[in-house]
């Protein structure tokens, strides 16, 4: 068996087990991001690929057969192991322990040594390309134009614009984020626009 059939397999097994948790295709399809009727046909071809019924259809929905049953076992079992792999690479590997950070040449940052200290497993990396980065901190507005960020007015007279992009699916980004904002608003008693 191939890697695209592991993962077909998987895939059937975790959704049968949804939809006999949900004890409905319709609620297993909506809480899990996926169209009722693209999750009927995946159990559809779950079931032809491994030669049986694991659901008894009717008018008032799903009822699950035997070995929708021992599936959904499976399933439990199967998200048991996910979790220790998922336990054993947070302890192993901390999420988000480096922060990628740029700081356009004109631009410089002090005073994140406060940071550093509250997040002792999380190292600060300044980079020289943004493309990369999990925080990027200049004074010219982003140039992709769904790039989410923030711009703050600095000093009496706008004397400077600063834009703050942040990789808001990092948690760790967005503390940092939240850091630096914070630092400029301290200190410029200035409020974000």
């Amino acid at each position: 068996m191939n890697i695209k059939n592991y993962i077909m397999l998987i895939r059937g097994i975790l959704y049968v087990q949804e939809v006999i948790r949900c004890k409905s295709i319709n609620r297993a399809a909506e809480e899990n991001n996926i169209k009722a009727s693209n999750l009927s046909i995946i159990i559809n071809n779950f079931e032809k690929e491994i030669g049986t019924k694991l659901f008894k259809r009717s008018s008032q929905g799903c009822t699950p057969t035997k070995q929708g049953y021992k599936i959904a076992e499976l399933a439990l079992d199967l998200k048991e192991q996910v979790q220790k792999i998922s336990n054993w690479h947070e302890n192993t590997y901390p999420k988000n322990r480096i922060l990628n950070i740029y700081i356009c040449p004109h631009m410089k940052l002090t005073d994140w040594s406060e940071f550093e200290e509250n997040n002792p497993t999380i190292k600060l990396n300044f980079i020289e390309e943004d493309i990369m980065a999990d925080i990027k901190i200049s004074n010219t507005p982003p140039t992709n134009p769904l790039e989410k960020y923030t711009e703050l007015h600095i000093g009496d007279n706008l004397k400077q614009k600063i834009w703050i992009c942040c990789n808001e699916k990092n948690p760790k980004a967005m503390e940092f984020f939240d850091f630096i904002v914070a630092k400029l608003l301290l200190l410029y008693d200035q409020s974000v626009l």
